[in-house]
């Protein structure tokens, strides 16, 4: 666990803690910054690993299905209900249920979720008896729920039932150490989607850049910006410019917080040595046909484009600020082909 913070090394040591007790766990963060991974890690080192993990967005569910999803419902019991089905519950019997954003479930649900937590049971829509199930109960939140039981709007008796053992995940921002590690498996695993190899890298100026931004979006918008990067750029290191953040000015002290940052983490030596010495300037001769010129430097950025883009005529023609109808036309104007054959679709390629 050498590099990771001492926030995450907190989490891991509660995870590991929490995972062969059955009590309730609450998983509280912001967005993004990886609930559900900390509530299959409990579930994947829980007694429970071979059994089902059922993983609910209660804030996705319409409100007037909330029951019938959570407990199932009978052949008849409403319009559409054509056959006996079962809910969330009866999915994860014998396993672990995570209700993410718990917080967003209305007071009318919570209650009957409460009598399923207590009893051990659940009754479907339309049927008379009730059903008993043996459910581990994990919950994650972005709210307060303390501020929100004080606010009348969600039950304290179902918040003392979930909130037995609470763990936090600090947000990106307060675990910068985690950031080239997090970085790294990130673009490890896009690599290996994408059927690439080696896989790419962040180069230390890149790195210096995302250590600098504050990350809103936490862990779930540093997946979104890699893969961008990724997509868009034609080589193995992944440099400033293909971030697309906010320009930032780089100084000593950033480059001295990026040591503590990068420690282990596999860095081009190319790219930490020092710039060659500025050469003095070539003039360059007038051309005799500015017409002819100018078409041979354009076809000459096109190719180029389009090989740094591995041939996709929409990644490259984004990359100089032209539509795909814009590329397409002047690729034709200029006899431009793409991967030496004028019928390959460029779209094919890497996206």
């Amino acid at each position: 666990m050498a590099g990771h913070s001492a926030a995450m090394h907190q989490v891991r040591a509660l995870v590991e803690k929490v995972a062969r007790s059955m009590a309730p766990v609450l998983v509280n963060g912001e967005s993004g910054t990886g609930k559900e991974l900390v509530a299959r890690a409990i579930h994947e080192v829980s007694p429970r690993a071979g059994q089902p993990f059922i993983a609910v967005n209660c804030s996705a569910i319409p409100e007037q299905l909330l029951e019938a999803e959570f407990f199932g419902y009978r052949k008849g019991a409403f319009t559409g209900a054509n056959e006996d089905r079962e809910g969330f519950f009866q999915a994860a019997n014998g396993g672990t249920l995570f209700l993410d954003e718990i917080g967003d479930l209305p007071l009318s649900m919570q209650s009957k979720l409460l009598r399923s937590i207590q009893e051990r049971s659940v009754r479907p829509v339309g049927a008379v008896a009730e059903q008993p199930v043996n459910v581990r109960l994990l919950s994650a939140t972005h709210k307060d729920l303390g501020a929100e039981v004080h606010g009348g709007r969600f039950r304290q008796d179902l918040y003392y039932r979930l909130n037995v053992i609470q763990i936090r995940v600090p947000p990106l921002r307060e675990r910068l150490e985690d950031l080239a590690d997090i970085s790294s498996r990130v673009l490890e695993r896009i690599a290996r989607d994408a059927h690439v190899s080696p896989p790419p890298y962040l180069t230390r100026d890149a790195l210096v850049h995302l250590a600098r931004y504050a990350f809103p979006g936490n862990v779930r918008e540093l997946e979104n910006l890699l893969h961008r990067a990724v997509a868009l750029s034609g080589s193995e290191a992944i440099d400033v410019y293909d971030l697309g953040l906010p320009d930032t000015v780089f100084t000593d002290s950033a480059a001295q917080e990026l040591d503590l940052i990068t420690e282990n983490t596999r860095i081009d030596p190319a790219v930490l040595a020092p710039p060659p010495p500025p050469m003095a300037p070539i003039e360059v001769p007038l051309p005799n046909d500015l017409a002819s010129f100018l078409d041979d430097v354009e076809r000459d950025i096109l190719t180029r484009a389009l090989e740094r883009h591995r041939f996709n005529r929409t990644a490259a023609g984004a990359s100089l600020g032209l539509s795909l109808r814009q590329m397409r036309y002047r690729m034709a104007r200029l006899n431009v082909t793409v991967g030496g054959d004028s019928g390959f679709d460029g779209e094919r390629g890497g996206s």
